[in-house]
C-alpha cells in the first residue's frame, strides 16, 4: 500500500503528541480549578475592602485633569479669536496700503443679488448719507474690491467667522458673506447699511484699536452676534473700519464641545462678567435670551468673588455654591478678547468618577499569594516531568524519521549539484522511486530541469531584445532633448529680455515641451505645452505639435496667438485616430513696447511677477486642448510687461508633484517657492539682472524637497521670461 510522506510523518508523530496533550490537559484542568478558587476568594475580600475606602488621591488627580482641560479648551477658543483678529488686522493694513497706492484700480464690486443666494460673494452697500456718484468714493471701492480674494479667503478660512466687511468713511461698505439675499428688499433693490452707527465701527473708532463688541443683534438677520472692528487710516485720518461677525450660535457650538459628558456644563463670560454663552438654560449660570447677565453683580457672593478672580486672568479650580449645590468650577482666560471660560461639575458627580480607591488588602493578599506560589511549584514540577518525557520521545522519533528520509534526499541533492554547464537536466534513479512525495519531487525536478533549459535560452533572447530597446529609447531621448532649445543665453545679442527653460521627463522620453523663437526683430514667441500620455507615443506627438506651432506662428503671425492655435488644432485633428491631444500656452511679446498677447489651449494658468504685486497667478481664458475637435476657437489675452516684470510658464508636473503622503505641491506652494527663489537668487549688483538658471534651479530644489523619495509621476517643465527694458 502506497503511503504519502505526509501520512508517514503524521503516524510517527501523532502518538507522543497525543499522550503529551492528554497529560498537560489533566494537569492544566486541576491546576486551573485550584488556582481559580483561590483567586475568587481573594477578589471577594479585596472588593469588600476597596468599596469601604475613599480615594482622596484619585480625586486630586481628577481635579488636576479638569484644570488642564479647561486651559486647553480656552486656548482652543482663544485661537479662533486670535485668528479672526489677526486676519482682520492684516486686511485693514492691506486696505490702508491700496488706498494710499497711486496705481489705478479697476476691480468692480456689485450690489447684492438674489441670484447669488448661498454663494460667497463680495457685495456693495451704501449708507443713507453716502453719495454713490462721488468719484473719490468710487475709486476707493474699486481699490478695496481688488482685495476680494483675501476677504473671501478670510471668511472661508475661519470656522467661526461668517462675514467680513470693509466700511469706508464715505459711507460705502464692501461685505463678503454667503447671504446676499438678506441685503435685498422685496423689490430687488439693495438695502442701506449705516455701518458708522454699528457698535463695532464706533468701538474701533473710539478705542483707536481692535475692538470686540458685546453681544448685539445682526442688522441683516436679526440673530445674535459678536463683532470685531479694526480701524484703518489714510494720512492720519480715519478712512474706515474692517469688521467681522461671529454668530452666537456658532460660538456656542465651539464652547459646547468643551463639555465632558453629561455631568459638566460650560459657560463663557466677557470682560464685564456678562454671560456670552452657557450650556445651562436656567439658574445662576443660565443664559437669558433677552438680556446679558453679569455674574459680577450676582447675589451669590461666592460666585461673584470667583468670577472677579477669573476675570483677573487667573487659572484655577474652586468649590462654591451654585444654585444651592456644592459645585467645582474650573476657569481659564481667553486672552485675545479678555474673556473667561468656566467648566462646572457638581461635587456629587465628581466623587462619582472616583471609583478606584486606595489598596488596603495587603493582609488578604498575603495568604492568597502563598497559595498561588505553592500551586505554581506543583505546576512547574509536573510540567517539567511531562516536558522531559515528550522531549525524549520526540528525539527518538525524529532519529527514526530522519533515517527514513535522509538517504533519498541526500542522493537527490548530490544529483542536483552535478547539474553543470550546458547539461542542466536532472535524471531520475531507482533509489529515488520511494513511492511517496520524494519520488514525486524527483519527477518534478526532472521535468523542471528540461523546461529550465528552454527558459534559459528564452531569457538570453529576451535580454538581448531588452538591451536593443533600451538603446533605441536612449537615442529617442537624445533626439527629443536636442529638439528643445538648450543653449543659453538664447539670444546673446538681445539685452531687452532674457530666457531660461528646463524639461525633465518622467520616463526616458516625455510629452512636455517648450519653445521660443524670434518671429522678427520686434516679436518674440514663447510656448509651453504638455502632450497627453507619456513615453514614445507622447514624444512623437510632441515633435509634430512643436513643429506645427512654430511653422504656423512664423507664417501666420498676423493671425495672433488665438488664430495660430486654431490652425494648429485643425492640422493635429487630421488623422489623429489615437485621440491624442496637447495643451499649450502661446504668447507673442512685442519687445519694443512690452505688450504680450497670449492664447491658451487648456494649459496651466501663467504666473506674472510685478514689483508692486509679487508673483500672481493670472486666470486667462481657457480653450480646449488641441487635437480633440476641429474648428475650436481660442481667445487672445492682452498683457503689459514693464521693465523688471517676469513671466513664469509651467506644465502640470509642477503643481501636481506629490509626496509619500499623496499631498500635491499645489499652486500656493508653487507661488511661495517662486517668491523664496527670487529672494534667494537676488539680482546681480552690476547689471541689476537675475540669473534665471539659478532661479529655476532653486524652484526645482524646493519641489524635490517636498516630493522626497517619491518617484516622479509626470513630466516637469518650467520656462521663465525676464523683460528688462525696451531701450537696452
Amino acid at each position: 500500500m502506497k503511503r504519502s510522506l505526509r501520512m508517514k510523518a503524521f503516524l510517527m508523530n501523532i502518538f507522543p503528541v497525543a499522550m503529551a496533550a492528554v497529560l498537560f490537559m489533566v494537569m492544566g484542568i486541576y491546576q486551573f480549578r485550584h488556582f481559580a478558587g483561590i483567586m475568587e476568594k481573594t477578589n471577594l475580600d479585596q472588593n469588600d475592602v476597596i468599596m469601604d475606602t475613599a480615594s482622596e488621591a484619585l480625586r486630586d488627580l481628577v481635579t488636576e485633569d479638569y484644570q488642564k482641560f479647561v486651559v486647553a479648551e480656552a486656548k482652543l477658543l482663544n485661537g479662533e479669536f486670535f485668528t479672526m483678529r489677526h486676519d482682520l488686522e492684516v486686511l485693514a493694513s492691506q486696505v490702508q496700503r491700496v488706498l494710499e497706492s497711486s496705481i489705478a484700480a479697476t476691480a468692480r464690486v456689485s450690489p447684492p443679488s438674489l441670484s447669488d443666494t448661498g454663494e460667497l460673494k463680495l457685495q456693495l452697500l451704501y449708507s443713507d448719507e453716502a453719495d454713490p456718484y462721488n468719484e473719490y468714493l468710487s475709486s476707493q471701492i474699486r481699490r478695496v474690491g481688488g482685495l476680494s480674494s483675501m476677504m473671501m479667503e478670510i471668511v472661508d478660512g475661519t470656522d467661526a467667522l461668517v462675514s467680513c466687511v470693509v466700511s469706508l468713511a464715505g459711507g460705502a461698505s464692501i461685505i463678503a458673506d454667503y447671504s446676499p439675499e438678506n441685503k435685498v428688499r422685496s423689490d430687488g433693490t439693495p438695502v442701506t447699511f449705516n455701518a458708522e452707527r454699528r457698535p463695532w465701527y464706533v468701538g474701533a473708532y473710539i478705542h483707536n484699536d481692535t475692538y470686540f463688541t458685546p453681544v448685539n443683534t445682526d442688522v441683516f438677520t436679526g440673530g445674535r452676534e459678536v463683532m470685531v472692528g479694526v480701524p484703518f487710516y489714510v494720512d492720519n485720518y480715519l478712512a474706515g473700519v474692517c469688521g467681522g461677525s461671529l454668530r452666537i450660535e456658532d460660538m456656542g457650538a465651539i464652547v459646547a464641545d468643551a463639555q465632558l459628558g453629561e455631568y459638566t456644563d460650560t459657560c463663557l463670560i466677557n470682560e464685564n462678567g456678562n454671560i456670552i454663552y452657557s450650556s445651562r438654560s436656567s439658574g445662576e449660570l443660565g443664559q437669558d435670551e433677552n438680556s446679558l447677565k453679569s455674574l459680577k453683580e450676582s447675589s451669590n457672593a461666592e460666585l461673584a468673588a470667583l468670577v472677579g478672580t477669573a476675570l483677573d486672568g487667573d487659572v484655577g479650580f474652586s468649590l462654591v455654591h451654585v444654585d444651592g449645590e456644592m459645585t467645582y468650577v474650573a476657569y481659564a482666560p481667553i486672552e485675545t478678547v479678555g474673556w473667561t471660560m468656566l467648566i462646572t461639575i457638581s461635587q456629587e458627580d465628581l466623587n462619582r468618577t472616583a471609583v478606584l480607591l486606595t489598596q488596603k488588602s495587603d493582609s488578604v493578599m498575603a495568604q492568597s499569594i502563598n497559595e498561588v506560589r505553592l500551586n505554581e511549584k506543583r505546576s512547574v514540577l509536573g510540567t517539567l516531568v511531562i516536558a522531559v518525557a515528550v522531549l525524549f520521545l520526540a528525539v527518538l522519533i525524529a532519529m527514526l524519521f530522519a533515517n527514513g528520509l535522509s538517504g533519498p534526499i541526500k542522493r537527490m541533492t548530490f544529483l542536483v549539484s552535478e547539474m553543470k554547464g550546458d547539461d542542466m537536466v536532472f535524471r531520475m534513479e531507482n533509489s529515488l522511486k520511494t513511492g511517496d512525495e520524494i519520488q514525486t519531487l524527483a519527477e518534478a525536478f526532472e521535468a523542471m530541469s528540461v523546461k529550465m533549459k528552454g527558459y534559459v535560452q528564452k531569457i538570453v533572447q529576451i535580454t538581448s531584445e531588452k538591451q536593443r530597446l533600451d538603446t533605441e529609447l536612449s537615442v529617442a531621448a537624445d533626439i527629443q532633448h536636442n529638439m528643445l532649445p538648450a543653449h543659453f543665453p538664447a539670444f546673446p545679442g538681445r539685452k531687452e529680455f532674457d530666457l531660461y527653460a528646463v524639461m525633465d521627463p518622467a520616463k526616458e522620453v516625455g510629452g512636455d515641451f517648450y519653445d521660443f523663437f524670434l518671429i522678427d526683430d520686434d516679436h518674440l514667441a514663447v510656448v509651453c505645452a504638455d502632450v497627453s500620455g507619456k513615453g514614445v507615443p507622447a514624444a512623437l506627438f510632441m515633435v509634430i505639435s512643436k513643429v506645427l506651432i512654430k511653422n504656423v506662428a512664423l507664417s501666420g503671425f498676423d493671425q495672433g496667438p488665438a488664430g495660430i492655435l486654431r490652425k494648429v488644432n485643425n492640422l493635429l485633428c487630421e488623422g489623429n485616430e489615437d485621440d491624442m491631444f496637447v495643451t499649450a500656452w502661446l504668447g507673442i511679446l512685442t519687445i519694443s513696447t512690452g505688450r504680450l498677447v497670449s492664447a491658451c489651449a487648456g494649459h496651466e494658468y501663467p504666473v506674472f511677477y510685478r514689483k508692486d504685486e509679487g508673483f500672481v497667478l493670472e486666470k486667462d481664458p481657457h480653450g480646449m486642448a488641441m487635437g480633440g475637435l476641429e474648428g475650436v476657437k481660442y481667445k487672445d489675452s492682452d498683457w503689459t510687461m514693464n521693465p523688471g516684470d517676469m513671466l513664469f510658464l509651467y506644465t502640470d508636473g509642477v503643481p501636481e508633484a506629490n509626496n509619500s503622503e499623496e499631498e500635491l505641491f499645489g499652486c500656493d506652494r508653487m507661488l511661495a517657492a517662486l517668491e523664496k527663489s527670487r529672494e534667494m537668487t537676488g539680482e546681480d549688483p552690476q547689471s541689476g539682472n537675475m540669473d534665471l538658471k539659478e532661479f529655476l534651479r532653486t524652484v526645482r530644489e524646493q519641489i524635490d524637497e517636498f516630493v522626497g523619495d517619491t518617484p516622479q509621476f509626470d513630466d516637469l517643465t518650467m520656462l521663465c521670461l525676464d523683460y528688462r527694458s525696451p531701450g537696452k
